[in-house]
This record gives C-alpha cells, structure tokens and sequence, in this order.
C-alpha cells in the first residue's frame, strides 16, 4: 500500500516563513504612515466640526492647520500642502500627497493619501 504524504517540507515551511516575514515587516515600516494618516484624518473632522456654520475664511483654517501641525507635531505633510478651495457652499479643505519609507537595500515603499472635507458656511 503507498502512504499519503502529508505536512510540508523543511524548505516548504521556510518559503513561507519568509514570505510572512516579509509581509510583516513591510507592514511595520508602513506604520508611521498610516498613524500620520490618521492623524491628519483627524485634523480635518476636528476642523470640519469646530468651523461648520461659522463662516470661516481661508486664513483662518490655514492658520489653525498649521497649529495642529505644530502641536502634533508632523513636518510632512505641511500647511502649503493643504488645498482649501471656496465653493458655494463653503469650504473645501483637501489634501493629497505620498510619501515612502526605505524597505530592503534600495527598495522602498510607497503610499499615497486623499483626504477631503466640506465645511459649511
């Protein structure tokens, strides 16, 4: 009777092993990038909820986007990066940037983020 193999190999288990190695070390060096990416999806929902209503003008939000900066403490992205744009509505604060982070020898990785919010006269 012939057995049945089963289980994998030694080789087997060490393709996979770096492959998940890999993998999570990648997505510990994509880390920051996504807390500053939190944090500026923060920056914008705090803007929207303290200026909806109040008629706020351009240098006002440009000047409290770069309190937040400053006080979270993040030099990318700036306050020059920030788009805000006058609707017929209001305010249109957007962002849109990329940034990288060195993974392997020259190999690096990259991502790129879109923020946008509205905030009403």
């Amino acid at each position: 009777m012939r057995q049945r193999q089963q289980g994998i190999t030694a080789i087997g288990f060490l393709v996979i092993a770096a492959f998940v190695g890999l993998v999570g070390y990648g997505a510990i060096r994509l880390f920051p990038l996504y807390m500053t990416e939190m944090t500026i999806h923060k920056l914008l929902a705090d803007l929207k909820s303290q200026n909806d209503g109040t008629a706020a003008k351009v240098s006002q939000l440009q000047s409290e986007i770069d309190k937040r900066l400053n006080i979270e403490g993040l030099d990318f992205p700036r306050r020059q990066d920030f788009v805000i744009t006058k609707t017929d509505e209001g305010l249109v604060v957007a962002i849109s940037y990329e940034d990288s982070v060195p993974f392997i020898a020259n190999l690096s990785l990259t991502a790129a983020f879109e923020e946008s919010v509205e905030i009403l006269k």
